[in-house]
């Protein structure tokens, strides 16, 4: 088919959907400014990183498959949209060790005797790169270290066909940024030298990637005569 395409509204696959394994790692230093003894404002800094892992629908994997081509440089391929999204599959990422930091409060709301009814507030917020993007899945398979991708206006398909090439021009950087609140809420009861509690607490994590697109690793031009499920991993259209 070499006309051109029409883009049709769909549902985005990612929605709803569920991250099987999210892990935050934070090494920060604790200062406090105590108040009338019972209240302390703090902040914390330091650095943390982190590991992400979810079905290849949460990160909204799509493909371009069934289109035949003569070469990468085609006047057709460029102005082809994906037309598969890709959900059998698995992508994981690693971050890169950030600068974080945070600030809060915390106090005493009630004392009786031995024993204090107290809260704490908390915002934290860091902005990791990622350090390496690892994609399995049936037509794709490739591990890309320190990723670039296409926002704003640029990230709008069809990416340029340079896209996943050395010639790519206009990328940035995979940046995540992570903010999180934090409330709890704790009763204690000092028993000597002993303070033993028991308390709850609420946590609201997000992680915005600004809608990057990120290309599929490839050669500008087949070199190599191999044969691969996805030939555009070697060049090949």
């Amino acid at each position: 088919n070499t006309n051109q395409p029409e883009a049709n509204g769909s549902p985005n696959i990612a929605y709803g959907r569920h991250m099987e394994d999210a892990e935050w790692f934070s090494n920060a230093a604790f200062l406090a400014l105590n108040i009338w003894d019972r209240f302390d404002i703090f902040c914390t800094l330091g650095a943390s990183n982190g590991y992400f892992k979810a079905s290849s629908a949460a990160f909204n994997l799509v493909g371009l498959i069934g289109f035949s081509a003569a070469s990468s440089i085609s006047t057709d391929l460029p102005t082809q949209l994906p037309n598969v999204g890709i959900t059998q599959g698995v992508v994981e990422f690693y971050t890169d060790t950030s600068f974080s930091w945070s600030v809060g409060a915390r106090g005493a709301l009630w004392e009786c005797g031995c024993a204090t009814l107290g809260a704490e507030f908390q915002y934290a917020q860091s902005n990791p790169k990622i350090e390496m993007l690892n994609v399995t899945s049936s037509p794709a398979q490739f591990v890309i270290h320190k990723p670039r991708g296409y926002k704003g206006a640029s990230s709008n398909f069809p990416l340029p066909i340079t896209a996943g090439t050395t010639e790519a021009t206009d990328t940035k950087s995979a940046t995540i940024k992570y903010h999180e609140w934090q409330v709890g809420l704790a009763l204690s009861y000092r028993l000597n030298m002993l303070v033993p509690y028991i308390g709850v607490n609420w946590s609201r994590a997000t992680f915005d990637a600004d809608t990057i697109r990120i290309a599929q690793p490839k050669l500008k031009s087949e070199i190599l005569n191999i044969t691969t499920w996805n030939p555009s991993l070697i060049g090949s259209t």
